[in-house]
């Protein structure tokens, strides 16, 4: 895009809420659909918007996360012109060592990086949100507002204001309160974790914000208090963050759905990954498939309905899996029964195995866990 905009990629979080899962790897490594990694969405985001310049921040168990992204060819940021920067924690004479304690510390703790790129404009990004978005239409409307910060901001229920940060805005959509997580709210526009900031603006501002650390809970309101010039951009359309075992498994369900509004098949505005080069999965005799997802390399002897299948995945005869998700390189034996779970990945069910959560409480079944919900079988 014409505008000189870089985009932060946000990728070191620990992901706590996903407990074994994201025990050995960064939460934007960890897979969804079978086919794409968290990281993907944003990733191919910035792709779709020509978005050329991207830098990804990483901190917790990166090795994956690094692998995966490579030089960016996946996502075209490897062309003349465009870039893909992956920048973990490191030591230099101004921060010594340059852990990164929160969000706006990330940005800050960067500023070298940054300031090599010259923008105008920063593009900070959650790399752990499952969305599609044209990021141009943001900046658009930062730049004829000339705005110092733009928050991008969804609607949510009432019921799950508690889960957010909380914008108030006034008429013209300017930002005059925000609330991290409120037991209770008057607001129903949550913060998406996507704010444009005139990057000069914020460069000269970063010394008087008295040790920053997160931009939810330092920099806005800072921005708040000292500039008349931070608005929202309210974004219409699916967007999830996946940061719990439930919300998880909640937006892989959304994708089976028959209005989901996802739209991985919308040729218009690719989800690029990149996937390991198997054979197509193959349902055998006797096997049932019904409103499924199953990826490359999987063989299918069981009987599975409204599930989503990792690729290099087996699932035996008589193995029923229901309204679960079973992560790659995993094997479900002969006559389990699972549902209402997650298999993550390279588990191996023995014959007979029960797993059974329901809604609101997910069964999580990882290598290193298996051992408790063997114990636990029911025959």
């Amino acid at each position: 895009m014409g505008t000189n905009v870089l985009g932060i990629i946000l990728a070191g979080g620990k992901g706590t809420r996903l407990k074994e899962l994201t025990l050995s790897r960064a939460k934007p490594a960890l897979s969804f659909a079978g086919k794409y990694r968290l990281i993907d969405f944003v990733l191919s985001n910035c792709t779709n918007s020509g978005i050329e310049k991207v830098g990804v921040l990483t901190q917790y168990e990166p090795l994956e996360l690094n692998s995966y992204l490579g030089a960016g060819s996946s996502w075209g940021l490897d062309v003349y012109g465009a870039s893909l920067t992956v920048i973990g924690p490191y030591m230099s004479k101004d921060y010594s060592f340059s852990w990164q304690g929160g969000t706006a510390e990330a940005v800050i703790l960067n500023m070298p990086f940054i300031e090599q790129q010259n923008p105008d404009y920063l593009l900070v990004l959650s790399a752990d949100h499952i969305y599609k978005m044209d990021y141009r239409q943001l900046i658009e409307e930062h730049i004829q507002k000339e705005a110092d910060l733009t928050i991008s901001t969804i609607k949510v229920p009432k019921s799950e204001t508690h889960h957010f940060g909380m914008v108030h805005v006034d008429n013209k959509n300017r930002v005059i309160q925000f609330e991290e997580k409120p037991s209770q709210t008057s607001s129903q526009l949550a913060s998406m974790g996507v704010y444009v900031i005139s990057w000069k603006t914020f460069r000269n501002e970063i010394f008087n914000l008295n040790d920053a650390v997160d931009i939810a809970q330092d920099v806005i309101p800072y921005f708040i208090k000292t500039s008349n010039k931070i608005y929202t951009y309210e974004y219409h359309g699916y967007w999830r963050d996946v940061g719990t075992i439930e919300s998880y498994w909640k937006a892989h369900m959304d994708l089976l759905e028959s209005d989901n509004e996802l739209g991985l098949y919308d040729l218009e505005w690719p989800i690029f990954s990149k996937t390991p080069n198997l054979a197509p999965h193959r349902i055998l005799s006797g096997a049932k498939v019904q409103n499924s997802w199953l990826n490359e390399g999987s063989m299918i002897l069981g009987q599975i309905s409204d599930s989503i299948i990792g690729h290099h995945c087996v699932i035996e005869k008589e193995a029923v899996i229901h309204k679960s998700v079973i992560l790659s390189h995993g094997t479900v034996g002969a006559n389990c029964w699972i549902e209402y779970a997650i298999i993550g990945d390279e588990v191996v069910l023995p014959a007979n195995t029960t797993i059974k959560g329901h809604v609101g409480e997910i069964a999580l079944v990882t290598k290193e866990n298996l051992a408790r919900f063997l114990g636990e079988v029911v025959s």
